[in-house]
C-alpha cells in the first residue's frame, strides 16, 4: 500500500498557523512570563539535631538544587526567546545553592563532631 502525501499552500500555512498560536500559548504561560525560586530551607543546627532531622534537612537541600537547577534551566530558555538571559538573577541563584550546600555540610560537620 502506497501512500501520497500532498501539501497545498493551504495546508502549510495551516501548519504555520498551527505552530504561531501554540508558541503563543507557550510564551504565555506563567513559566515563560517569569521564572520563579522559593526561598532555601532553613536547616538545623547540628550541635542539637537529631539524625532524622538531618537527614530531612539534606532531602530538603537536594530539592533546593534541583529546584534551583530548573529555574536556571527557565532563565536560559526565557533568555533564548528574549535574546538575552537574566545574568544576575542566574548567578544570584547560584549564590544562594552554593551557600546553602556549605551552610548545610558545616552544621553535618558539627553534627558529625559530636557522635565522637
Amino acid at each position: 500500500m502506497r501512500i501520497e502525501l500532498k501539501h497545498t499552500a493551504i495546508q502549510r500555512r495551516g501548519g504555520f498557523a498551527t505552530l504561531a498560536i501554540a508558541s503563543l500559548i507557550l510564551c504565555s504561560s506563567p513559566a515563560w512570563a517569569g521564572c520563579e525560586i522559593g526561598d532555601p530551607p532553613a536547616l538545623p543546627d547540628g550541635a542539637s539535631a537529631t539524625a532524622a532531622d538531618m537527614a530531612e534537612a539534606a532531602k530538603m537541600v537536594k530539592s533546593y538544587i534541583a529546584a534551583t537547577d530548573e529555574y536556571q534551566a527557565c532563565l536560559t530558555a526565557e533568555g533564548k526567546v528574549r535574546g538575552r538571559i537574566d545574568a544576575d538573577s542566574y548567578n544570584k541563584s547560584t549564590e544562594r545553592m552554593e551557600k546553602l550546600a556549605a551552610d548545610f555540610n558545616k552544621r553535618l560537620k558539627t553534627f558529625k563532631s559530636r557522635a565522637g
